[in-house]
């Protein structure tokens, strides 16, 4: 045999032997995977919507298609309660509650493959943002609204500077604001973000969008979801009409404005009014204080909800409405108005408010959450100090209806018919204005106004020099921090 054809032989075998070791790989790695357990790809979760909205979901896509999930399969740390689907290759976790800010909260599943009837524990930690809360600090020298992180007190900034800021309200096209010029009339406009994104944008527009003018503009609000605002205007407009407590609903995306008219197509005064949370319809209370329903689509129409009583707020995450009557607080569900099937005058759910402890006023309902009651204690016979004629008092956030503010005082939470106090002024004379729940319900927003605080005059939105914000945590009454100015975010 040639030494060519010797080489070619050896050639060949080494070949084969390549080949048949690949191919003992290739079938070890095939066994292996017929016994592979399923594994983590990818997790979808908005954690930004955990935070702020009941069943919102986290996704959790894995390697191979599992079998159905059961419930007890899967935990959750810290424990909340949720419910499981699965589909293919994808489990879907739905949270039934609003999560913590802040927090990591860690996924654990038994699954089992479909095709390799293999079992494995998948795990997926979410962890839910420190989002920002917003103040306005007023000074002669301009406003300023600030940005703060309950988590990162270093984080405070200004996102906008203006002359007069009135009110604002976050929106899908950006930040909408009432400013007032040297005259005191008033504009709606909308800031565009500029300059980065959530972490370092601002509000600095230097060309808003200009949406509207009129002698007086208030009650702002946004709805999220939607992505539409409302605000109530009174006086000339730019086209000259003649607005009366008119309450206009507007896209800022197309401009499209809807004004709340009554069946004859005329507009209704409003005295106060709320969106209900996740769409266009909203709630209002007449000027001789009964309760409305409003909707823009299919056709608009108003709707009488057979009660009188002042909006508080809805309960974070539903469509359940707290009032304030006569005989006391009431949560009243609007659900039927959201799907249409309300056919009948709304019956409230009255509140036990916590009671007056010794040398104190009986307690004023000031928010309500799913589980708990936030309520105000003033002292008995407490000093009182009026405030400019021109303030439209119910929205000044004053626990006494009159746009002034008791001297000292505490803040209470009823749960489970327990009253017990999370926030008392490190100073008698320190006076207490609004009182709000975080989206999520877990911390308090509380103005704390110090003796030398006087009215800064603003119509509407009222609001006092020397005022601090504390955020307050539900559960502990812990004042995670403070920061300077009012009109918090939280209390639209």
């Amino acid at each position: 045999m040639s030494t060519e054809r010797r080489a070619d032989r050896r050639m060949r075998i080494s070949r084969i032997t390549v080949f048949a070791i690949l191919g003992l790989l290739a079938a070890g790695l095939a066994g292996a995977n017929l016994v592979q357990p399923p594994r983590l790809k990818a997790l979808d979760a908005n954690t930004a919507l955990l935070v702020s909205r009941t069943d919102q979901r986290v996704q959790l896509h894995l390697s191979q298609p599992i079998d159905a999930v059961a419930p007890d399969a899967v935990s959750v740390t810290p424990a909340t309660p949720v419910d499981v689907t699965s589909d293919g290759s994808s489990l879907t976790i739905r949270f039934l509650e609003m999560l913590d800010t802040g927090t990591e909260y860690r996924i654990e599943a038994r699954v089992r493959g479909a095709a390799t009837g293999s079992d494995g524990v998948i795990t997926a930690p979410v962890r839910t943002p420190d989002p920002a809360t917003y103040t306005v600090n007023r000074s002669d020298a301009g406003d300023r609204l600030l940005e703060h992180r309950l988590q990162n007190p270093g984080a405070t900034r200004a996102v906008l500077t203006a002359p007069r800021i009135q009110e604002y309200a976050h929106t899908a096209a950006g930040l909408a604001v009432v400013s007032r010029d040297e005259t005191g009339r008033a504009a709606l406009s909308i800031h565009s973000e500029t300059g980065g994104g959530a972490e370092t944008g601002s509000f600095t527009d230097p060309d808003p969008f200009r949406i509207m003018s009129a002698g007086h503009l208030g009650q702002l609000r946004s709805e999220s979801n939607s992505g539409v605002i409302g605000v109530v205007a009174s006086g000339v407009g730019d086209d000259s009409t003649e607005y009366d407590r008119t309450l206009l609903v507007i896209d800022p995306a197309t401009v499209i404005v809807s004004t709340v008219t009554d069946v004859d197509g005329a507009a209704i005064p409003v005295r106060d009014w709320r969106f209900i949370p996740g769409t266009t319809s909203l709630v209002f209370q007449s000027p001789d204080g009964r309760l409305f329903g409003w909707e823009a689509v299919p056709e608009p129409r108003v709707f009488d909800l057979g009660l009188a009583a002042d909006l508080l707020d809805f309960i974070p995450g539903t469509t359940t409405l707290a009032v304030a009557r006569d005989s006391g607080a009431a949560l009243v569900d609007l659900s039927g108005a959201v799907t249409g099937t309300l056919d009948a005058p709304l019956s409230p759910t009255p509140i036990e408010p916590p009671e007056a402890s010794e040398g104190s006023d009986p307690s004023a309902v000031l928010a309500v959450s799913s589980d708990s009651t936030l309520a105000r204690l003033a002292p008995s016979g407490a000093e009182t100090h009026a405030t400019s004629e021109n303030v439209d008092h119910r929205s000044a956030g004053s626990p006494l209806g009159d746009g002034s503010l008791a001297v000292g005082g505490s803040v209470e939470v009823q749960e489970d018919g327990k009253a017990r106090t999370i926030f008392t002024p490190a100073a008698q004379s320190t006076r207490i204005g609004r009182v709000c729940l975080s989206p999520n319900a877990e911390f308090a927003a509380i103005e704390t106004v110090s003796a030398g605080g006087t009215s800064d005059g603003t119509p509407v939105a009222l609001g006092f020099t020397h005022t601090t914000t504390n955020y307050v945590r539900i559960d502990s009454g812990e004042t995670v921090r403070s920061a300077i100015g009012g009109l918090s975010d939280w209390c639209d």
